[in-house]
């Protein structure tokens, strides 16, 4: 938390707005506190124009200066063109990983440079906790399935520095309340306290990833492939079952898109590029013992001793497992369960905690072994 008594860049943060109830709230909170609050709009693509109008809307209400940046191009050159290509190579990125530290909170921070304000905040429900080693980590709250330190985790040191969290002890139902009580309302006058969550991918709205892949890859003259051509669909044995409507309809995982001669419940273990197969099979055949992580994130810890004991999340919606956890010479990290675990796709973020602290977290890679 800030100094008291704060000087007048001390007392000036620039808040993310997304023209939602938890980032309005998060503005007025910190007004209630004595900040001097700016708020930033990041136009990232068309589809967020109404929410652009909610955020002028609540910035007009609390009497805040308000600002829209349009970082279309940034965003489209290293958000969705990295998403794009992540998945031609047969991965299943998760972009909202990438974006934060690369593209949102780097532009926060250019911002509150520009505009002289010492910090940067967010609606994210999440805190920051200095370790005993002097290193600054992303803490999970008591927010529950609202907690959003796995998408945070790749923030480094430098941000995690000016990063207030003011929603860091608030419950969600706590937050819609809040915004009742304070009379915040979107452009077209409802109450923020009812307006629905943002779902999904936000420059995919109607969730047709598979669409915008085409799209953006012909936009950029990007070879697919045979990867939207059908194809078989193949038990662990190699024995033909079925038939798949292109392989970059699946990710590892998933039970559904793909017609099998088989009444049984079956799960994509793998796809198979080069023949342009699809491999499913029982859900137990998705449990893994080891797995490897790429391009490591450092938060709570600089480094990992040998063996070091985590718990491990490997998706946004899973529990954490313990594990333990070693630094190979390639600067990779092997992660070893207790106990096997449901396979994550390669592309997705395993973020390692030690209670509720990030120490690191990396990119799950596709040579994953028992």
């Amino acid at each position: 938390m800030p100094p008291d008594p704060m000087s007048a860049a001390d007392r000036h943060v620039v808040v993310g707005m997304s023209g939602g109830v938890d980032s309005s709230v998060a503005s007025f909170l910190l007004r209630e506190q004595g900040f001097s609050v700016s708020g930033i709009f990041l136009l990232t693509d068309d589809a967020t124009c109404q929410a652009l109008e909610d955020s002028r809307a609540v910035c007009r209400q609390l009497g805040i200066p308000f600002e829209a940046i349009d970082v279309r191009d940034r965003f489209r050159t290293q958000v969705v063109d990295a998403f794009v290509d992540a998945w031609l190579a047969g991965l299943t990125p998760n972009p909202c990983v990438l974006c934060n530290p690369t593209v949102k909170f780097d532009l926060l921070r250019e911002a509150a440079d520009r505009l002289g304000a010492r910090w940067i905040a967010t609606g994210h429900y999440a805190a920051v906790r200095r370790t005993t080693d002097n290193r600054l980590g992303l803490v999970q709250t008591d927010a529950g399935r609202k907690d959003q330190t796995y998408f945070l985790y790749r923030l480094g040191q430098d941000l995690l520095s000016r990063l207030l969290l003011p929603l860091a002890d608030w419950q969600k139902d706590a937050v819609r309340e809040k915004a009742v009580q304070a009379g915040l309302i979107a452009a077209d006058g409802h109450s923020l306290g009812q307006k629905a969550d943002s779902q999904d991918i936000c420059f995919i709205p109607d969730g047709d990833y598979p669409a915008l892949i085409r799209r953006e890859a012909a936009r950029r003259h990007v070879p697919v492939g045979r990867l939207f051509d059908p194809g078989p669909v193949v038990d662990p044995d190699g024995k033909t079952i079925g038939r798949h409507k292109g392989l970059l309809h699946y990710t590892v995982g998933q039970r559904k898109g793909f017609e099998v001669r088989t009444t049984e419940r079956l799960f994509v273990l793998a796809k198979q590029p080069g023949t342009n197969t699809l491999v499913v099979g029982p859900y137990g055949l998705l449990f893994r013992r080891r797995i490897r992580l790429a391009d490591i994130a450092w938060s709570g810890a600089a480094r990992l001793d040998d063996g070091h004991r985590v718990l491990a999340r490997v998706r946004s919606s899973a529990a954490k497992v313990a594990a333990s956890a070693w630094l190979l010479p390639d600067k990779t990290l092997s992660v070893v369960f207790d106990q096997p675990t449901a396979l994550a796709a390669p592309g997705q973020s395993c973020v390692l905690y030690e209670d509720r602290l990030i120490l690191a977290g990396g990119i799950i890679m596709d040579d994953m072994s028992d």
